[in-house]
């Protein structure tokens, strides 16, 4: 640093920096992550700004040359002379609701925030559909901001509530003065720390570095995203037009990142992979260290390893991004039966295996039909052991580091799953992992993925359940349901009412809509025969066995026919992952 203080203290009005991000005065560097806070925080926000509360300083850095810049306003068309380098998800939040425009949020798409404000209450929420009829709400607090007249937006408000409020036992006044009070946070004084022009970009990252590190404000990948911006501008450009193009349809036969499963990765998802690709690290501060120039035994920073570790960081991300790569390992994933991302339970798994696909490819040098066949078991082994879930960064690190050596690299994954499937995880711990009534659970998507995988149709139809689950399908009307094995309204009468009980996913099963109406409330042992009769095709007996139901269920005590339903569909997945 060149001063022993590089920054000034100035207090801006809330409708001077709003106004400064409207003619786009003020703007965000390119080392900014994009929009990611919920609207419960925007909520929040506004309602400390309404009851004057602190709510942070915001830091700005001058600038005197031009350099490359990301606008919160869209429409914006002067030159920025000064860059958010912290305060950027409120500055963003207040700008999108004072001003009443669209921002882009962490999944690249246009988002217009809504607050809503119960003045008679002084109460915040995020909008709904319920607000929206409540005639006690404003429901998009940007009308406050919105008008030049104050007065006349309350005096229509009031007139409105004349109706609800015929016997007078209501202060309009007092409400007056709360609408006008929301709208007077305009004046609220913000404390900006405006950093020096003389500091250059580097500097300036490890101030935005120093400041996000202390709380919980970003991760280690946006860390990494931030030395992109200074050391390799286009490396961090090319991460997020891959991940912002993965979410939108071609417009013509020119090959993206969008993929047959609808999978949308962020930034940190490539940084993971290329960080453990080209450095064999699961914990990302490490990397960021490393990327940094860290030598770790002499506890030095170097511009020369700085250098040359870029320099490796660049060839794994040339291979991460390579379109090639990213859609062949797709198609493992497919070929496995994740036809859709609604299946898979775990991206830091997703993205971890496209990492051991990248090192088995590229460094252990597999043919192409041994590295599919190890990678979609591993793939399958991670999501139903929950390998990644819990402490992720201290298993990932211990599995790349496997792979020092450049030996052995399919013997190695087989030996870990060989040991963590074990006889008794199949005939016990599976059954037990699909004892659940959350169709998001775990276990219960592998089993989906291994119908998927057996080409299995919806129970008495001819729709296969690949078709139905497509990501791509939408329906205008409902054709397949998921149907309640033993019917929610018989188990009632049957005195079970616990909902997680009745909803549990042994109790499902994809049926065509007309049949679960025709099932409707009817006892298994009603209903069976019925859809039975109307099948030429098939037997009873290979019925049951098609769809992991025990034999004469009907006649089963419904929690004797869970334990045993849960047994057959571990015994299906357990067949599907030795044919993967």
């Amino acid at each position: 640093m060149k001063d022993s203080v590089v920054f000034s203290l100035k207090t801006y009005s809330l409708s001077n920096l709003i106004n400064d991000l409207d003619t786009g005065n003020i703007a965000l560097p390119d080392l900014q992550r994009p929009f990611v806070w919920d609207s419960s925080k925007v909520r929040d926000l506004m309602d400390s700004l309404y009851k004057g509360l602190p709510v942070g300083s915001i830091v700005l850095w001058e600038i005197l040359e031009p350099v490359k810049y990301k606008k919160i306003n869209l429409g914006g068309k002067h030159q920025p002379k000064f860059l958010v380098i912290d305060g950027q998800q409120r500055l963003t939040s207040l700008f999108s609701i004072i001003k009443n425009k669209e921002i882009i949020n962490k999944n690249f798409k246009k988002l217009k925030l809504k607050i809503s404000f119960n003045p008679i209450e002084e109460k915040f929420e995020v909008w709904n559909a319920a607000i929206e009829k409540d005639l006690e709400w404003i429901s998009d607090i940007s009308e406050i901001f919105d008008k030049d007249s104050i007065f006349s937006f309350i005096n229509g408000y009031l007139h409105k509530l004349k109706p609800k409020f015929k016997n007078g036992n209501i202060n309009y006044e007092e409400i007056a003065t709360n609408i006008e009070r929301l709208k007077n946070i305009l004046s609220y004084p913000f404390s900006v720390l405006e950093l020096s022009s003389n500091l250059d970009p580097e500097e300036v990252s490890e101030i935005f570095v120093r400041i996000n590190s202390k709380g919980k404000s970003l991760n280690q990948s946006d860390f990494i995203m931030t030395l992109m911006s200074v050391y390799w501008k286009k490396g961090r450009d090319d991460i997020e037009e891959f991940c912002r193009i993965s979410r939108k349809i071609p417009e013509n036969d020119k090959p993206t990142s969008f993929n047959i499963i609808n999978m949308h990765p962020n930034p940190e998802h490539l940084v993971r992979t290329i960080v453990g690709y080209s450095f064999l690290r699961g914990r990302l501060k490490y990397a960021y260290l490393i990327l940094k120039g860290r030598d770790f035994e002499n506890k030095t920073i170097s511009e020369e390893l700085r250098e040359k570790n870029f320099e490796i960081f660049k060839e794994g991300h040339k291979k991460t991004l390579d379109l090639t790569n990213w859609h062949d390992f797709i198609k493992i994933v497919h070929g496995a039966g994740f036809i859709s991302t609604r299946l898979i339970s775990s991206k830091i798994a997703f993205f971890v295996s496209y990492t051991l696909y990248l090192l088995g490819k590229y460094n252990f040098n597999l043919s192409y039909k041994e590295l599919e066949k190890i990678v979609r078991k591993w793939f399958a082994f991670s999501l139903l052991t929950q390998r990644y879930t819990g402490s992720p960064e201290s298993v990932i690190e211990k599995d790349l580091s496997l792979f020092k050596d450049n030996k052995n690299f399919v013997q190695k994954l087989e030996d870990i799953i060989e040991g963590g499937l074990t006889e008794d995880f199949w005939n016990i711990t599976l059954p037990q992992k699909l004892v659940s009534s959350y169709t998001q659970n775990h276990a219960y998507l592998v089993y989906l993925a291994a119908l998927i995988h057996d080409d299995m149709y919806v129970l008495f139809s001819n729709i296969k359940l690949k078709d139905y689950l497509n990501p791509f399908l939408k329906q205008k009307k409902k054709i397949i349901d998921l149907h309640h094995i033993f019917p929610r309204n018989y188990l009632k009468k049957k005195g079970i009412n616990e909902v997680k009980e009745i909803n549990q996913v042994a109790n499902l099963i994809y049926i065509e809509y007309k049949d679960n109406i025709s099932i409707g409330d009817k006892a298994p042992k009603e209903y069976w025969p019925l859809l039975m009769n109307n099948l030429d095709v098939i037997n009873e007996k290979k019925a049951l066995k098609m769809y992991d139901l025990p034999e004469n269920f009907w006649q089963l005590e419904y929690r004797d026919f869970l334990r045993e339903r849960r047994f057959l569909m571990s015994k299906r997945i357990e067949d599907y992952f030795y044919k993967l």
